[in-house]
């Protein structure tokens, strides 16, 4: 993982910013984010802020873990 992101995992407790989400998932939060504004994330807008809810999260992932629904964006020159 990126040095960039932080390796604690976020608590159980209360909402997650997108923050803790990337990295409870190990990902980018503008990954969270893509997701959330493709709706395939499940979020709450509280105004302009985007929250989750934990056990939201893990139901969501344990749903789609072996599912393509992720979109990264591919690097030129990637081979299939």
């Amino acid at each position: 993982m990126s040095a960039r992101y932080e390796s604690e995992q976020p608590t159980r407790r209360g909402l997650w910013d997108a923050r803790d989400v990337a990295r409870f998932l190990k990902c980018s939060p503008s990954a969270v984010y893509r997701w959330a504004e493709l709706g395939q994330i499940p979020c709450r807008r509280i105004g302009t802020l985007l929250r989750f809810k934990p056990e939201e999260v893990e139901a969501w992932l344990d749903r789609n873990a072996s599912a393509s629904i992720l979109p990264f964006p591919r690097h030129a020159g990637a081979q299939e």
